[in-house]
Formats: structure tokens, sequence, C-alpha cells
């Protein structure tokens, strides 16, 4: 295995991703939303907190997540779409509706992740307005935009990619984290 030294979320074939700042920061040089697209529909899983409490793109998940299949990853920074109630769950639902029309791909193939402040409405507005711009951004150099997009109290991008090789063909692993 070899860990390749600029990789990121788009290291493997076929992925795509940028960063961009939507308005969701009150700091205009600070990206907010990020979008990772997989050129292909692919196989997806994800691991949920148990807490009772779950912010509205948990309950999305589960439901766009039913086949295991997704596309495409929305995700904001600055406000965590967390105890928000149906506004919430709505929001959550509008940002995959706007990335699926962006990406002409059905809502169900989109998933959605939010991180930052808790108890507060997104601003859903600014954020529908972002996603065809962080959608015409996307690029297979823009995993590490994508890394940038997602911090909260980071102090430095999260991303990693490996190569291997399974049964005889190289494999390259990527991503990112908060």
């Amino acid at each position: 295995m070899k860990e390749l030294t600029d990789g990121s979320v788009t290291s493997p074939a076929g992925y795509k991703a940028s960063g961009i700042h939507a308005g969701i920061k009150p700091d205009a040089s600070i990206k907010d939303l990020a979008l990772v697209f997989s050129e292909s529909e692919a196989s997806a899983a994800a691991v949920y907190t148990t807490n009772r409490v779950q912010a509205a793109p948990i309950a999305v998940d589960r439901k766009h997540l039913s086949n295991g299949r997704a596309q495409a990853v929305i995700v904001n920074s600055g406000n965590a779409n967390a105890c928000t109630g149906r506004r919430g769950r709505d929001d959550a639902e509008s940002m995959c509706a706007h990335t699926a029309s962006a990406l002409c791909l059905e809502a169900d193939q989109v998933l959605v992740c939010s991180t930052g402040v808790i108890g507060v409405p997104l601003p859903i507005a600014a954020i529908e307005a972002g996603i065809p711009k962080v959608a015409a951004a996307l690029s297979e150099k823009g995993g590490i935009d994508a890394a940038e997009a997602i911090m909260t109290t980071d102090t430095v991008p999260k991303h990693f990619a490996v190569e291997l090789e399974l049964n005889g063909m190289p494999v390259r692993i990527g991503g990112m984290s908060k």
C-alpha cells in the first residue's frame, strides 16, 4: 500500500469534488459548501449516531441509502441543521433536490451532511443559490477544496488517499473527514 501524498477524495478514477463559499459563514474567504460526485452510481453506506437526538440530514440519508447506492454528497459547514424540526428536514430534502437538479440525478441519489452550530435553521436560500456554483466547480482536483469546505473548528483540512493492489489490479481509495 502506498500513500498518495497529494491524495484526496478525488484520487479514485471517476470522482470529482469542489468547495466554495456560499454565504453560510460570514467570512467570504472561508469555504462552507462542498460537493463530492461520482460519475457513476456507487455502493454507499453510512454509520449514524446512536444518540436519540439526530440531525435532519440523518433521516434523509437513511431514506436515500435504503438501496445502498448514491452518486453525490452535498455538505454544508457552519450550521448542523440539528434540532430544527420539520423545517430542517425540508431543508435537507431541498439540498438533495437542488443538487440532483444541478447534476441531472434523482434526489434519492444524493446524500446530505451538515456540520456546525446546532439549533439554528439553515440559511437555505444561500445554500440553494450556492449549489449550482459548487456543481459547476466540480473537478478531479477539487478534493482539497471540498475538505476545506467541511471544516468548522478544524485547524487543517483532513484528506487522505492510498493506492494498493487488489487481485493484481491497482485500486485507489480517497477520503476526507471532519
